[in-house]
């Protein structure tokens, strides 16, 4: 199954051309998208999720044009980096506008709480958290709902090594149960492992993509140059 398919995808924001010509299909399963900042990663990402209309091409999100039919989005989860949020709510608050979108109850926003350690946060105003707990909860929100297909965005970013290992868990287990991903990250080896799939994308272009087992030595050869060594 494709759950993302991309064709002569263009993007521009006046002279800036952030995707050229992005052909791609990504497959259900885990799927890394890597780059440089400003690469064209989010922005690929946005259009995907019909945030942003594409200049030009076309893009199906499980099996829609997500720009034209927006109920495409509803079985899909998002956590954006970085996150967004109204400060006057509480977390809880803003995890049950996010369940009423996707039809899930209050026991699911107290499982996805506990999952990802926030639970005893959750009545606090979202203005008194800290850069951790925001992105903790930004993670809890693109699960709210149990979705087929979640997008994390820097999912490890402003986390220390013991949260990084634990999100890498908690990514696992719903894998392992059906769910796909789609990670855009910088630090990507912690997912090395769990990846189907993988694409780079640099100067709003497409430069490599394939099956991650296939590809994984060309991108390191992109991210891990050799080092040069004096005489």
């Amino acid at each position: 199954m494709t759950v993302i398919r991309a064709e002569n995808l263009h993007k521009y924001f006046g002279p800036i051309r952030a995707l050229q010509g992005v052909t791609v299909e990504i497959p259900e399963g885990l799927t890394l998208i890597l780059g440089p900042n400003g690469g064209g990663k989010s922005t690929f990402m946005k259009v995907a999720l019909g945030l942003y209309k594409p200049t030009k091409g076309r893009v199906e999100l499980l099996g829609k044009d997500p720009w034209r039919h927006p109920e495409a989005r509803k079985n899909v989860g998002v956590a954006f980096d970085p996150g967004r949020f109204p400060k006057m709510t509480t977390g809880r608050e803003w995890l049950e506008f996010i369940a009423r979108g996707r039809g899930a109850g209050t026991d699911d926003i107290e499982d996805i709480a506990r999952l990802f350690g926030i639970h005893d946060a959750l009545d606090r105003r979202i203005d008194g958290y800290s850069s951790g707990m925001l992105k903790r909860l930004s993670l809890a929100q693109a699960f709210i709902g149990k979705p087929e297909l979640i997008f994390l965005d820097e999912p490890l970013a402003n986390l220390d090594f013991e949260s990084v290992a634990e999100i890498v868990k908690i990514v696992d287990r719903w894998k392992e149960s059906g769910k796909s991903f789609v990670i855009i990250s910088h630090i990507w080896e912690p997912f090395e492992k769990l990846a189907d799939y993988g694409v780079v994308i640099s100067g709003g272009k497409v430069y490599l993509a394939g099956p991650f087992e296939d590809i994984s030595g060309e991108v390191e050869k992109f991210f891990r140059p050799p080092s040069l060594t004096g005489g």
